[in-house]
């Protein structure tokens, strides 16, 4: 069920409204700056809870400061899909940079309430706490709570103001002994998907408002040095110089030119620069630089990496110059899940009439999330691609637009379509989604061949095909996994849990019908050498035993037949039930 374009728009009204009222909550007037366990943070949190309750979710605080809501499934205890991103902001910061995640969470959860559809899966929207490391220098510290992956030593992380993560978590009333209580069992969460503004240029490039991440890049950062040899800026002719700034400048046209002739997705930077003596009428003798490059593969990363240090060494060698550096930060690529990344990319050719996937080059909780579950997400234009500034903007239209993509996206994943996760899966998995249906491995083998389908009539059709070639060997075999009739399995297992269903009508409680039917198997057994067989469900266990009775006097090669057409039916119809889910 789509989201219609009249509920996106007052959805997206709503969203614009509510990163209004978040960003006047801020430690500095005139503009945005919330920092994590700051009051600002805290009040926040509450107005996030209200509006998850308003929405029909039940919601709080968790051990790390983290708000929370949940959207129960259509059964208790169920997985949960994981939507939402950071709270927190950089100083002097836009209002759409993680809020517009949450917001947009909130109203996908409150669109399912008001339609009172609850779906297979659970649905988990987090507020993270910080994402930024604006406060304490480190970043994703509420994902990472979620993950269970917070180091001890970040509890003595300090402040500016020499406020420790500890005391900081005392003050804002949590405690850091509690901090373990933040983590999700794997099995919690079946995905995340993270809506977030692009803050880059690209999909206002292409004249698209939505797109699809590949991956996040991965980045090393690097401290660099040249040293040559200072001296006076009058008297040293330019042949004789070893002017550190020279081969820095040099190296650094030659990052940018490596760079744009490598990959399209790799990106390389330097930051900043320090010469030294730093006198006005002095050659620089030393330079101090930093590297940032940040890629969605490791590898292309890498690759470029060595290229540009031995570019860096050459120019410092025939300048007469040393060249050192020091790797001070690495964070690998984090690819999106591949299923996911297809149905969001289904979801923006549905509303925009295209999919562009391209990679993100800022970091995001996704990158932690991604450590325990599968990830992906959705990216939103922002005017100019401009991001980390109070000129961060989004139009309403681009936001109604990810609505109705992000709707779309968080039913496929919440409430799967069994025919297109088979279509798309892998054979192993695709064999296994079929495997309580017949335990006849070719037959398995030959329908996941013959993916993908464009209906279930089809895959029915092609089933019912295979299933007409088998034969007495066919039959033996399939009966060695199927249990008696009377006989209702206890174990998890797919094929346990059909045979309990197909034999609900069977009155287990009636001794006298429970003994007949063991007898009649007996006999059966003894008369032909294998398990009885017959389509058990919606019939009771009188009309099942009248059945047995009437079979034992059929002939070996009738009953052969017969029991081939039960087979035949009792597998269409598990296979009608697979899909149907």
């Amino acid at each position: 069920m789509p989201m219609n374009a009249e509920e996106a728009r007052l959805a997206a009204e709503r969203v614009m409204a509510r990163s209004n009222q978040l960003a006047e909550i801020s430690e500095t007037p005139g503009e945005l700056t919330r920092v994590y366990l700051s009051p600002e943070h805290l009040q926040a949190n509450a107005l996030v809870a209200q509006w998850m309750n308003d929405a029909g979710m039940t919601a709080w605080q968790d051990a790390v400061g983290n708000v929370c809501g949940r959207y129960d499934a259509q059964q208790e205890g169920a997985p949960a899909l994981l939507l939402g991103s950071h709270l927190d902001t950089v100083r002097n910061a836009g209002r759409y940079d993680g809020m517009l995640g949450v917001l947009t969470a909130i109203e996908i959860v409150a669109w399912l309430n008001r339609h009172d559809r609850r779906l297979a899966q659970a649905i988990e929207i987090v507020g993270f706490g910080d994402e930024e490391g604006t406060r304490f220098g480190i970043t994703l510290l509420g994902s990472r709570g979620l993950t269970g992956s917070w180091p001890p030593e970040w509890l003595d992380c300090c402040d500016a103001q020499g406020i420790s993560v500890a005391q900081a978590m005392v003050n804002a009333g949590l405690d850091p002994a509690r901090i373990a209580h933040a983590a999700r069992l794997p099995e919690e969460f079946s995905a995340s998907l993270e809506l977030h503004i692009e803050q880059g240029p690209v999909l206002e490039g292409e004249d698209l408002a939505l797109g699809v991440v590949t991956a996040i890049n991965g980045a090393r950062r690097l401290n660099c040095r040249f040293d040559g040899q200072a001296g006076h800026a009058g008297t040293v002719p330019m042949a004789h110089r070893r002017d550190a700034l020279a081969g820095a400048a040099e190296w650094m046209l030659a990052i940018e030119q490596l760079t744009q002739a490598s990959d399209p997705t790799l990106v390389a930077t330097v930051g900043t620069l320090n010469c030294q003596p730093g006198a006005v009428n002095v050659i620089p003798g030393s330079v101090t630089l930093s590297l940032d490059i940040r890629s969605p593969s490791d590898d292309t990363r890498e690759a470029l990496l060595a290229n540009l240090l031995e570019k860096a060494r050459q120019i410092a060698q025939r300048r007469g110059l040393t060249f050192s550096h020091d790797i001070f930060y690495t964070t690998p690529a984090t690819p999106c899940d591949p299923v996911l990344q297809t149905t969001l990319a289904r979801a923006c050719d549905t509303v925009q009439g295209r999919a562009l996937s391209l990679p993100s080059g800022a970091g995001h909780d996704s990158m932690a999330l991604a450590e325990r579950w599968p990830v992906a997400m959705l990216f939103v234009r922002c005017a100019g691609g401009i991001s980390h500034h109070p000129a961060e903007s989004v139009e309403q239209a681009d936001v109604a637009l990810a609505l109705q993509a992000y709707s779309l996206a968080v039913q496929e994943t919440a409430q799967p379509d069994a025919l297109r996760a088979f279509n798309s899966a892998s054979v192993a998995q695709a064999t296994g989604m079929i495997a309580a249906c017949v335990a006849l491995p070719k037959w398995q083998q030959s329908l996941v061949a013959g993916r993908p389908y464009a209906s279930l009539g089809a895959i029915l059709e092609k089933a019912a095909a295979l299933s007409e070639r088998w034969q007495l060997p066919e039959l033996e075999s399939a009966l060695q996994a199927h249990p008696r009739i009377g006989d209702k399995p206890k174990d998890l297992s797919a094929e346990s849990s059909f045979s309990r269903q197909e034999q609900a009508s069977v009155n287990s409680h009636d001794a006298a019908l429970a003994q007949a039917l063991a007898q009649g198997n007996a006999d059966y057994e003894a008369r032909f050498g294998r398990v009885f067989l017959i389509r058990a469900k919606g019939r009771s266990g009188e009309e099942i035993l009248a059945n047995l009775n009437q079979r034992l006097k059929n002939s070996d090669a009738d009953e052969i037949q017969e029991a081939l057409r039960q087979l035949r039916q009792i597998t269409q119809l598990r296979l009608e039930g697979v899909f149907a889910r």
